[in-house]
């Protein structure tokens, strides 16, 4: 608003106006995205008419780092949202780094163009957060200083230190690799110590390496295999060695990835911690859990599995982008409705879901110029 107020001053160059209300977006993530979509709605359907003469200098960009923005979604949906945002005339400039902010410019860098200054009336940061200085003093102290974000166990348990527990975006779990535990793994399945494996004796741990390694069955998942008796399709034997263990999976590190720093994951970690927590007394009694594979003994819980619920993109005019589990991708006014109802159920009070789904239905019932009264 007050970007507009300043272009609105008379005696004012087209260019002064041109900067007042040059909307930068830095990040091309569904954060980014979502903002410049909802700016131009909102400058569109509202501001337009409280500011005809100036709608018409009104520039919106989005800076992205990378060849493409909405990268953690299905290139079907980074492609719509790209055609989308081209039509509203949204400018993205991808391939373009942002290397200094000041006050009337920002710097970015192209491999192509080199280093060009634009000049903005409001700047959005939509790339991400850095590490909080308790955290870091905390990361030094526990031996982690090297690092972006503490590190943690598939417990979530702080690595170099007892009983301290993180989650959300000042950790990452540390995810166990199968090839560092391989040996270890076959020496389990090998009861009688025969120096090979048969079908039987993998089945008999299957349950621990899918519990251990989530990899394993995203792996198969992957490259479409019905079980772990795929990876095992090219051997000539009935027996597995040591070495054709390891080659069978050699591959399936390669599905190891970072949890994303998003809410749904630290919600997910955060009721698994209070689970835990609130059953601690009982496990003392009764352990539960997998058995180990590098050691002796039973893990009180068992570790943390992260469940992908999906992941929505609004892409402005009343249409959303969606991505649910089971390959299930769908753009468009449907899935607006359909973010519309789980934004409003994961409020945390009755009284707040009301209020929006009341707003939301006046704008359906009356058109959108009625929610922004």
């Amino acid at each position: 608003m007050k970007c507009f107020e300043r272009a609105a001053l008379p005696n004012l160059t087209d260019e002064e106006r041109k900067k007042n209300v040059h909307f930068v977006v830095i990040g091309g993530g569904p954060t980014g995205v979502e903002f410049a979509a909802e700016l131009h709605d909102f400058v569109n359907e509202d501001l337009a008419k409280l500011y005809p003469d100036v709608k018409k200098y009104v520039n919106i960009s989005v800076i992205e780092a990378g060849e493409h923005i909405l990268t953690m979604f299905d290139k079907r949906i980074t492609h719509f949202a790209e055609d989308k945002f081209k039509r509203t005339g949204i400018d993205l400039k991808t391939n373009f780094k942002v290397v200094k902010v000041s006050d009337k410019t920002i710097t970015m860098s192209n491999p192509t163009t080199g280093e060009i200054a634009v000049p903005y009336g409001l700047a959005v940061w939509s790339t991400g957060i850095g590490t909080r200085p308790i955290i870091m003093d905390f990361m030094k102290q526990v031996g982690q200083g090297n690092r972006r974000v503490l590190a943690t166990d598939e417990w979530l348990r702080v690595l170099g230190c007892d009983n301290v527990y993180a989650l959300g975006d000042c950790a990452t779990i540390s995810q166990r690799k199968v090839m560092e535990d391989v040996d270890s793994i076959f020496r389990v399945a090998d009861k009688d110590n025969s120096g090979t494996l048969s079908v039987k004796n993998i089945k008999n741990v299957l349950g621990d390496i899918y519990q251990r390694y989530p990899q394993v069955e995203l792996y198969l998942k992957t490259n479409q295999m019905k079980g772990f008796h795929d990876l095992l399709k090219d051997k000539e034997t009935e027996e597995l060695n040591i070495e054709e263990f390891k080659k069978a999976l050699a591959q399936v590190d390669s599905q190891v990835k970072m949890l994303p720093a998003t809410a749904q994951v630290a919600a997910q970690e955060g009721a698994y911690l209070a689970d835990c927590f609130n059953r601690m007394n009982t496990c003392e009694e009764n352990p539960e859990g997998p058995l180990r594979i590098r050691g002796a003994g039973r893990h009180r819980f068992k570790p943390f599995r992260y469940r992908h619920l999906g992941q929505f993109a609004p892409l402005g005019g009343e249409q959303t982008a969606a991505q649910l589990p089971g390959d299930w991708v769908h753009v468009g006014h449907s899935t607006q409705w359909l973010w519309y109802s789980v934004y409003a159920s994961k409020q945390f009070s009755w009284r707040t879901r009301m209020l929006v789904v009341t707003d939301w239905g006046r704008r359906f019932f009356f058109g959108r110029d009625s929610s922004s009264l």
